[in-house]
């Protein structure tokens, strides 16, 4: 019998979500989820009575701060940081620093656009000099989020060698970054002081997400992977630049066998519109497919190895019938 027939037909049964730790049976192999939630919010009360508990490590299940619940979240035990919606910002005075493997942060109510999400629950870094997410470990994953950078800061750090380990195998995607236009380092980068080798990044993936860029200035890279980052990846993404923001390099994948595809690059076109010198440059050893541009021939890609690195990449000239490679 379907599962929506046996609720109507047994009053009072107990389900599976319905039991402490009744998730860990779903086959799934989800280990500790914690929620994150403002108690200002109306319904607080309420979410602590039906979510609040403690596992038998002694970690509570519900937190009113970010960094608190990865905090109790346990190394490769797959354990999943859920972060509620708030009409205000989560605003941050110091990093989210990921340092597990395996850790899940999301927001499922940002989810819904094919790229990008949500305005559902944005982070906001509101003092210089520090980050939104350090990521310091592997296959740790950041999705749902509307994220708002301090001007010329990185969104997402992904830390190198003995940083305390190597950020591989990210997986960050379905992510807003509404970004102040400014000088300084790229959005999301490898490129962590104090790391020389900067392979942070590596067998990764940074996947249908949306950067948008407002104010006035010239930026080198808006996102930056170095050649030590082996076979990073910046597919399936949104990037557009308003008005007064020169972007001299959109996607700057040195990485070896690393692979830009299908992504979007636009300006608003016109007077009123950014410019990029360059949306996409990747290693003599890379790749970029299937990416378009409203821009010049000749803008989309750079570097490369002709022949071996470029296929469908589209520009603006023509309406978009312009095979744009170097």
């Amino acid at each position: 019998m379907p599962y929506s027939q046996t609720r109507t037909l047994y009053t009072g049964a107990a389900y599976l979500g319905d039991l402490a730790d009744g998730h860990l049976a779903m086959g799934l192999g989800i280990g500790n989820v914690y929620w994150v939630i403002k108690s200002t919010e109306a319904y607080y009360s309420t979410f602590l009575a039906d979510h609040q508990r403690t596992y038998t490590d002694g970690t509570s299940a519900v937190y009113t701060d970010i960094q608190t619940a990865l905090d109790a979240t346990v190394e490769c035990r797959n354990d999943y940081v859920i972060v509620q919606p708030s009409d205000s910002d989560y605003d941050l005075t110091a990093e989210l620093t990921l340092s597990k493997k395996n850790v899940h942060l999301i927001a499922p109510g940002g989810f819904g656009p094919v790229r990008g999400s949500t305005n559902a629950v944005r982070i906001h870094q509101t003092t210089d000099g520090q980050m939104v997410f350090r990521v310091q470990d592997a296959s740790i994953e950041i999705a749902g989020f509307y994220v708002k950078n301090y001007a010329g800061h990185p969104a997402v750090g992904l830390a190198g060698t003995g940083n305390p380990a190597v950020a591989q195998c990210p997986n960050i995607h379905h992510n807003m970054f509404v970004c102040p236009g400014n000088a300084g380092d790229p959005v999301i980068t490898n490129e962590i002081a104090g790391n020389t080798l900067n392979d942070g990044g590596q067998w990764g993936s940074i996947e249908n997400n949306w950067i948008t860029v407002y104010g006035t200035a010239t930026i080198p890279i808006l996102v930056n992977f170095h050649g030590h980052a082996t076979a990073a990846r910046f597919n399936y993404n949104d990037i557009n630049i308003g008005d007064g923001i020169t972007c001299v390099i959109g996607v700057n994948n040195q990485s070896t066998k690393g692979g830009v595809i299908d992504n979007n690059f636009y300006s608003g076109g016109g007077a009123s519109g950014g410019a990029f010198t360059h949306c996409v440059q990747v290693h003599a050893s890379g790749s970029a497919i299937g990416n378009r541009g409203t821009v010049p021939d000749g803008a989309l890609v750079v570097g490369g190895t002709s022949t071996y690195s470029f296929s469908d990449n589209v520009n603006g000239t023509a309406a978009g019938v312009t095979d744009d490679e170097t």
